[in-house]
């Protein structure tokens, strides 16, 4: 498949359209999405709102991203083990998460009551189901945008219009997992990736050699998953020069700046530079770093996928042959030696109208009107 750029095209017929977007700060990508959205809805002539679960529900917020982050970081078995419960017997769970939501759902109220949009589009799995639940008996419709490669049952909740997926396989599990009506579009991605730059200006930028063989290490902007045991597998691939981006974790970036021959990167707006830069993004999330990546034309590989959508991720990247997963140091080590060997989707040409989210999210918005 390909990567197209996410340009709008011109002269889309927009005016008057209101775009309530729900997204939640749970790490840096669903807001990344849901922000790139109301700047494309606002560009092309409508009216945009983004409301976060998190930061906008006070302490109930707080509570739900600290809960995730202790999982990911000291339990992730615990999150992975209620994933897979949850694709097996989904009804208890969606009770047990429902009672619980009465504080996102009082805001996606809310923010229906005073922003009255045309179409509420959720770019985190929690605020699908949550405004599903909300406008189930209310005219104005919900789209999920599934920002993920890989499709779960979180993704999955009542009331919803019209579910958005990244790659047709998605779209296909999706289906099979109950969703009704699925499109697949282009990921959402910000403007400095419609035209990126290439690797010898991004190594020029970056003060990297032109023959290095850089191997740039993500783990998101928690930097979560052991990210250190990976550097340490990295090392052992011979001619490799790691790269890490630390994210927001100040102490992972202190310590390994210490570390000779790696580059430990705080928190940056760099991220194409580096992502055009590298010869291959090692990953274990498999979440919108990876779309970036490919948007680079830089190879992706997953490695110790996080529990739960980790792993979903990395085998739906696999399958679609969008990157690979390499299941051991040793693979890992053969993968780096001759990263060209590695899947690279082509890019394709920009505006595809029936890949552009945005065209697909004003059609529902207008078809309410």
């Amino acid at each position: 498949m390909g990567i197209a750029s996410p340009t709008l095209p011109p002269d889309r017929p927009t005016t008057g359209r209101r775009v309530l977007l729900i997204t939640a700060a749970m790490g840096a990508g669903h807001t990344a999405v849901a922000g790139e959205l109301a700047r494309r809805v606002v560009a092309a002539g409508g009216a945009a709102r983004v409301v976060d679960l998190v930061t906008d529900t006070g302490a109930a917020g707080r509570r739900l991203r600290a809960t995730y982050r202790a999982l990911l970081a000291h339990a992730p078995w615990v999150y992975g083990g209620a994933m897979a419960l949850w694709s097996r017997w989904p009804r208890p769970l969606e009770v047990f998460t429902a009672a619980r939501a009465g504080p996102f759902e009082a805001l996606i109220a809310r923010a229906v009551r005073e922003f009255r949009p045309d179409v509420v589009v959720s770019t985190y799995n929690l605020a699908g189901q949550c405004a599903g639940r909300v406008l189930r008996h209310d005219p104005t419709p919900v789209i999920t945008l599934v920002v993920d490669p890989g499709a779960h049952r979180y993704w999955i909740g009542p009331g919803v219009d019209l579910v958005l997926a990244l790659t047709p396989t998605t779209a296909a599990d999706l289906r099979a997992l109950g969703a009704g009506r699925v499109a697949v579009v282009d990921p959402v991605l910000r403007p400095q990736f419609d035209h990126p730059p290439d690797r010898a200006t991004s190594r020029a930028r970056l003060g990297v050699a032109p023959d290095a063989r850089i191997v740039l290490l993500n783990a998101g902007s928690w930097a979560v998953g052991g990210i250190g045991r990976t550097l340490a597998d990295v090392r052992h691939a011979p001619g490799a020069e790691p790269v890490v981006l630390c994210g927001r974790d100040a102490a992972l970036h202190a310590r390994l700046q210490a570390v000779p021959g790696v580059r430990a990167v705080p928190w940056t707006r760099e991220i194409p530079d580096y992502l055009a830069a590298a010869d291959v993004l090692v990953d274990n999330a498999g979440g919108q770093t990876c779309w970036e990546a490919l948007a680079c034309r830089t190879p992706v590989l997953l490695y110790r996928p996080l529990p739960g959508h980790g792993t979903i991720n990395a085998a739906a990247l696999e399958r679609a042959g969008l990157a690979r997963w390499a299941r051991g140091r040793r693979q890992l080590a053969d993968l780096l030696r001759a990263p060209a060997r590695l899947p690279l989707p082509r890019r394709a040409a920009a505006g595809t109208p029936d890949r552009d989210p945005l065209a697909h999210i004003l059609a529902v918005a207008g078809a309410r009107t």
